[in-house]
């Protein structure tokens, strides 16, 4: 009578490991999706707005804070700017891989220019983001 219940017990602790393990796989699973969703929806603004993506489609003059000459651009691309920065943070803690920072590092490399000017550095923007995303940010600076 011991041994079957032996064998019950092993055969039940068994199971919910294999239980376990496929939940932990559907979590780590949930989380890539997330991380891809959330930086898909951040294609879709990049797609209705591409000089604001890629700076170099635009004359940004930041002195002046306009962008190609007005400065409601100048104020979307800086919201744009924070939008992208604040979607790659959630993205790479969704799922903190080196795809996810190589992604990041493309994105934030468009506007490296921004990110180094005296502009930004006096907008005190970096204490919002997250430690990584800081570094990130600092590395874009001293590649300009």
């Amino acid at each position: 009578m011991f041994e079957s219940l032996a064998t019950t017990q092993t055969m039940i602790a068994l199971m919910l490991f294999v239980l376990m393990v496929i939940a932990v796989g559907q979590a780590l699973r949930w989380r890539s999706l997330q991380a891809k969703l959330v930086y898909l929806g951040q294609c879709d603004v990049a797609i209705k707005f591409p000089r604001f993506s890629n700076p170099a489609l635009m004359k940004l003059d930041l002195r002046d804070k306009t962008a190609d000459g007005d400065r409601d651009a100048f104020e979307s691309y800086e919201w744009f700017v924070a939008r992208l920065v604040y979607v790659l943070d959630e993205a790479l803690r969704f799922w903190p891989s080196s795809q996810w920072v190589a992604v990041a590092d493309t994105q934030l490399a468009n506007h490296k220019d921004y990110f180094a000017s005296d502009y930004y550095a006096k907008q005190n923007y970096l204490p919002h983001y997250s430690s990584r995303m800081r570094a990130l940010i600092e590395k874009q600076r001293r590649s300009a």
